[in-house]
């Protein structure tokens, strides 16, 4: 992995570089001593210059799965990385929009419920920010950010039933892409997934964790891409998702590579 993403950003220079969890392999288990050591490990493998952000997402292996997770697990994650684990990153007028997918079972634990309304403010925000304007009433006090669907990355996938629509050399292999997902382990409940494309309508959707790569449409407008594993642990084809300009200054869709 250091091999590659060193010669990745030699080669591609990208601006911005978004991992979408599960940053450490067993950051759920892990003593202070070995947290540490993984921190280490993690900035000497994907050191890069200043030309270049990293930003970083939370994901089940980093702080547990939903019933593993508690506020130091969390909040050790937040402080190694400088930011609260659900927020907006805005930059050359594209939000993207960064949310802890392993707090939203619904369930109202606290992690659950801190998480659910600090999306209810973004989403305020960021529908102010659409309204020509800004003049209604209910947006007084909000955010301003560029008037833009945002791009929405997550660790979890939002709901679906399976992978069995899958294709491509990134896609699971055959024997895997008819086994039904299990909700809220797999991917976002029902409930959570509608939610957040209710919220948000964002223009993409970005996620990882089934370690496969898919192509989805949701409500027939949402499109989600499920990025396969950047590990050679999980696949013998790891791969990444760029993101780019045309011509004019317009962003692309996101390209396999």
């Amino acid at each position: 992995m250091e091999r590659a993403f060193q010669t990745a950003l030699w080669l591609l220079r990208p601006e911005i570089v978004f991992i979408l969890g599960d940053i450490f392999d067993e950051g759920k288990w892990s003593s202070q001593k070995h947290w540490e050591d993984d921190v280490r490990r993690f900035h000497r493998m994907f050191r890069h210059s200043a030309d270049t952000e990293l930003v970083v997402l939370v994901g089940n292996h980093d702080i547990g799965f939903h019933y593993e997770m508690d506020w130091f697990k969390l909040q050790r994650f937040e402080k190694v990385f400088n930011a609260s684990s659900t927020r907006i990153v805005t930059r050359k007028g594209v939000n993207f929009l960064l949310v802890n997918s392993v707090a939203l079972h619904g369930d109202s634990c606290p992690i659950c419920q801190s998480v659910e309304k600090e999306l209810i403010k973004l989403s305020r925000d960021l529908n102010c920010s659409l309204q020509v304007g800004r003049s209604l009433r209910n947006c007084e006090g909000s955010q301003a950010y560029p008037p833009t669907p945002p791009i929405m990355l997550q660790h979890y996938p939002l709901y679906r039933l399976s992978d069995a629509g899958c294709t491509g050399q990134d896609a699971a292999p055959p024997e895997e892409r008819h086994l039904l997902f299990r909700e809220k382990y797999d991917v976002l409940s029902k409930e959570a997934s509608q939610r957040l494309l209710q919220w948000f309508k964002p223009r993409l959707i970005l996620s990882g964790h089934t370690h496969s790569g898919c192509e989805v449409l949701h409500e027939n407008k949402y499109p989600e891409i499920s990025v396969p594993s950047f590990s050679w642990r999980n696949r013998n084809n790891p791969s990444v998702i760029l993101h780019g300009e045309d011509a004019e200054g317009q962003p692309e869709w996101p390209l396999p590579s």
